[in-house]
């Protein structure tokens, strides 16, 4: 058995090839970060750009033996995920029209694993040179931000964007 192990950005500026660029999109990030993405793809000559649709929809458990509570329950994580696709939608919408070509998009669902770990792992597996993503707010006092398990685990460089205008998220 062979195995292939992804060209670094090195090598592939030797064959002329073009940048691979995520875009990890998670449906947090704040308005207008779509344009601001689109003008820092801009910056590379003619780059691969993906972007990772991260679906982050918990799984509460279920504990009714009752079927009508069971059919609400199935029901609200699917109203739930449909209104996280749409917010993530949102913002791939806003990159896409403006782009020289069409992003490949991949969807991620995100469960109970830590998101952070799945950006940096499809950035792993993909061979990203640069992931790009949104600088975005602490989920409280002792937990930490997403962007910053995204930083502390993943493999190639990260380049976080703050909100457009200079505003905090």
């Amino acid at each position: 058995m062979t195995t292939v192990t992804p060209a670094t950005s090195h090598e592939r500026a030797r064959l002329g090839t073009s940048a691979r660029v995520l875009l990890a999109v998670h449906g947090g990030e704040p308005e207008g970060w779509g344009r601001e993405s689109r003008r820092i793809i801009a910056m590379w000559a003619k780059p691969s750009v993906r972007i990772l649709a991260v679906l982050a929809v918990p799984s509460p458990p279920f504990t009714s033996l009752i079927p009508p509570a069971a059919r609400m329950y199935r029901a609200a994580r699917a109203a739930w995920r449909a209104a996280e696709e749409q917010r993530v939608r949102r913002v791939i919408d806003d990159i896409a029209p403006a782009s020289p070509h069409d992003p490949d998009v991949v969807w991620a669902p995100v469960s109970y694993s830590d998101a952070g770990r799945t950006i940096a792992e499809h950035a792993r597996v993909w061979a990203a040179d640069v992931l790009v993503m949104a600088v975005t707010p602490s989920a409280g006092f002792w937990l930490r931000t997403l962007h910053d398990r995204v930083v502390r685990h993943a493999g190639c460089a990260v380049l976080l964007t703050p909100a457009p205008g200079g505003r905090e998220t």
